[in-house]
């Protein structure tokens, strides 16, 4: 049995643009008499990529146990750190942002799918 590529579905439940916003820390430029170099921000667009609401057994029984009707699952084939903003501008203009509270395993079903339970912010 093979596993199942889900990017069809994801793509029929993509709106808008989703973004992840990561940042690079800063350090000491060693080459450069140790001069402080600012981290930088990059806004990556995840595509395809879903935001989803969680369902009611999700809410009730996942093992994170206190999430809200304000938590969504983020579905999207980059593999994100916990705690990454995500950025969704959606359809009609308006912008919201979340951040990654933890990881679902589905590598069962499709390896290169991730999906993220993300809290609005």
């Amino acid at each position: 049995m093979g596993l199942y590529n889900f990017k069809n579905l994801v793509t029929r439940y993509s709106r808008g643009q989703v973004f992840a916003i990561t940042e690079t820390e800063g350090h000491y430029d060693m080459k450069n008499g140790g001069k402080w170099v600012d981290g930088k921000k990059e806004k990556i667009l995840l595509f395809p990529a879903a935001i989803v609401p969680m369902s009611k057994d999700d809410l009730r029984f996942d093992e994170g146990g206190n999430y809200s009707y304000d938590n969504r699952e983020l579905h999207c084939y980059k593999q994100l750190e916990k705690g990454t903003l995500i950025e969704n501008i959606q359809s009609y203009g308006v912008t919201k942002t979340y951040k990654i509270l933890g990881e679902k395993d589905y590598s069962d079903y499709d390896d290169d799918l991730y999906i993220y339970i993300v809290e609005r912010g």
